[in-house]
């Protein structure tokens, strides 16, 4: 590589220094390769080899997006940010996914560290299905025995009821009305089961689901949901995670940041969904001021298990504004 014309020539010392940090480089046990600022491969260690099952010989001038099967309408990586999340290419054993730091060189191109965290995002993937799995088990619990028995107890009270009117009962009332609490029970449990597991294996699913939650959040605040016209989700997965970053950002608007207005809005963008969900709370919340926390990485895990894009903002005059771009 020629030195740039705006730095000084290096001196032996310096080369010689150069020419150990590239050995080791190579040597070393974390993947790593160089690149031009077109992203073609300048050089390529034993560990890169390793991983990506490409020697030095057969990667160097190659483009990174080819080496990385990556879509040749969009090969280049985005080296704006650090680390990148990269989903790689198909395997015989799953995805590979790469963690990748770039470091810009001054003489154009950029350094690169890449490691495999294949694990980690199974792990995470593995994590929030759990969750869903068992969420899904409790809805279907509390719909299927819980509700029937209180449905039950509902009836016994309402017979009684009527008995004890034959008999000008001055209790009958009280029953009557041990009945429709009763009732009201049975219907809020309901409300929870649908919570617990709302969104239905259809394209429209999203929608209704989004629409129901507006409907039981507004008995706390004002709620209410908009989408300009009818929107069809085809991935149910993607469905399902959408709605848990809404309900989060509805939950957290009721729970921490005050809010007495909630907009939910659901809308295309291209090739893209759009969703926001924006409330008036003067009070930040756990999402905004817990970026690292447990809430904010679970939806941060929902939004990369969707290969979209998640922003979370809270400003003290306006609210809270989390904003989810996933693929149609």
């Amino acid at each position: 590589m020629t030195s740039s014309p705006l730095l000084p020539s290096p001196s032996g010392e310096q080369c010689q220094e150069s020419a150990i940090g590239t050995t080791l480089l190579r040597r070393a046990s974390l993947a790593s390769f160089r690149v031009d600022t077109a992203q073609k491969i300048l050089d390529w260690n034993d560990a890169a080899a390793g991983l990506l099952g490409c020697e030095a010989d057969a990667a160097v001038g190659q483009s990174l997006g080819r080496i990385l099967h990556r879509d040749p309408k969009n090969p280049d990586l985005d080296f704006s940010s650090s680390p990148v999340e990269v989903p790689v290419r198909r395997r015989a054993d799953g995805d590979l996914f790469l963690a990748v730091w770039p470091e810009a060189l001054p003489t154009g191109g950029w350094q690169v560290l890449i490691q495999d965290i294949t694990a980690r995002k199974f792990l995470e993937t593995a994590l929030v299905e759990a969750t869903e799995r068992e969420q899904h088990r409790i809805g279907r619990e509390l719909h299927d025995h819980l509700c029937q028995h209180l449905l039950g107890a509902a009836f016994a009270a309402k017979a009684l009821g009527g008995a004890l009117d034959q008999e000008h009962s001055p209790h009958a009332g009280a029953l009557h009305d041990l009945a429709r609490l009763v009732n009201d029970a049975v219907m809020q449990v309901r409300e929870f089961s649908r919570g617990l597991h709302p969104v239905e294996l259809d394209a429209a699913g999203l929608m209704t689901a989004l629409q129901q939650l507006a409907e039981r959040s507004g008995q706390s605040a004002t709620c209410v949901f908009r989408c300009d016209r009818h929107l069809l989700v085809n991935n149910p997965r993607n469905a399902l995670h959408a709605y848990r970053i809404a309900q989060a950002g509805v939950t957290a608007a009721l729970q921490e940041t005050r809010a007495t207005h909630i907009e939910i809005t659901l809308s295309q963008a291209g090739n893209s969904f759009l969703l926001q969900v924006t409330d008036d709370g003067k009070t930040e919340g756990e999402l905004t001021a817990e970026p690292n926390g447990v809430a904010a990485q679970t939806l941060h895990y929902r939004t990369q298990a969707m290969r979209g894009s998640l922003a979370m903002k809270f400003e003290p005059t306006l609210g809270t504004r989390i904003t989810c771009l996933f693929p149609a």
